[in-house]
């Protein structure tokens, strides 16, 4: 007497573990990748040729592209969606298929390769980011240096510039200390990015963290030990107006422009500090 197996409740709506009709019954449902970002909409679900490799299923994005990506393995996320194994930059890097009515071997055979081949760099990556990410404050430190030696140097020629012209410093003065402290800032995240490579805009940000707790230490450290100790009034830069005779609503608005200024500055150098490790990683998984 033989016994019918159960079917198994995780099997059913999951591609790759049922057969081609169910895989049907997804078209037209939203994608997302492994870490939960939207790829786009299922439409289509490729008939199978003999000697293929799993099943495949063509998304189409929001701008219109349609990509391949892999359907073993996928299944409900739980909200309605469909997750597949894989991730954005797998999928827009994916080779596309000359004929979308048909998956041949040779077809698939190059899409296994390269989905195989992004999942292992894709797993690496995270086994790294685990063990070496996070907030680096050796890097933020470093960041915050190269930031101050950059905002010096530009300050000094700013105002070289500024005397040559015979520009009004009165008016001047505020605005280029903003505009060089931005991009020093900027700079500065980016080392921070680049040295921590991973979290980039987290370092960059605690570059600027770094550089504002440094500047009001040495602030108070140059109230309590004397003027001839107080490093930051060495530093012959353009300032903003800091009396209070010369307080006003535009003095305090360029204030809050050159601190957010600097915070935005810091955190998109640190991401594009990391950009550049994201670029290496995307030059290994074509080799693949």
């Amino acid at each position: 007497m033989t016994q019918t197996e159960p079917e198994s409740p995780d099997t059913r709506g999951v591609a790759g573990t049922t057969d081609g009709a169910d895989d049907a019954d997804w078209t037209g449902a939203t994608v997302r990748g492994r870490d939960g970002e939207k790829l786009g909409t299922l439409v289509e679900v490729l008939p199978s040729a003999g000697g293929t490799r799993g099943r495949w299923g063509v998304v189409r994005s929001m701008l219109g592209r349609r990509r391949v990506v892999p359907l073993d393995g996928a299944a409900d996320d739980g909200t309605g969606d469909l997750s597949v194994p894989t991730d954005r930059d797998s999928v827009r890097t994916a080779p596309l298929l000359d004929d979308a009515a048909t998956a041949d071997a040779e077809a698939t055979g190059a899409l296994h390769r390269h989905y195989t081949g992004r999942g292992v760099l894709a797993d690496a990556r995270e086994l790294q980011h685990a063990r070496y990410g996070g907030s680096k404050l050796g890097s933020a430190f470093f960041g915050w240096l190269v930031a101050v030696g950059l905002t010096v140097l530009l300050g000094v020629l700013a105002g070289a510039v500024t005397e040559a012209v015979g520009a009004d410093r009165d008016r001047t003065d505020a605005l280029v200390t903003v505009a060089v402290l931005i991009v020093g800032y900027y700079t500065g995240g980016y080392v921070a990015g680049r040295l921590a490579r991973f979290d980039g805009a987290r370092n960059g940000f605690l570059s600027w963290v770094v550089g504002l707790l440094a500047t009001l230490a040495l602030a108070v450290f140059g109230m309590f030990v004397g003027a001839q100790y107080d490093v930051l009034s060495r530093i012959q830069l353009p300032t903003l107006p800091a009396a209070f005779g010369q307080v006003t609503i535009a003095n305090l608005v360029l204030l809050a422009v050159a601190i957010t200024g600097t915070l935005v500055a810091a955190v998109l150098g640190g991401k594009a500090g990391e950009g550049f490790h994201r670029r290496v990683d995307r030059a290994a998984a074509k080799a693949i």
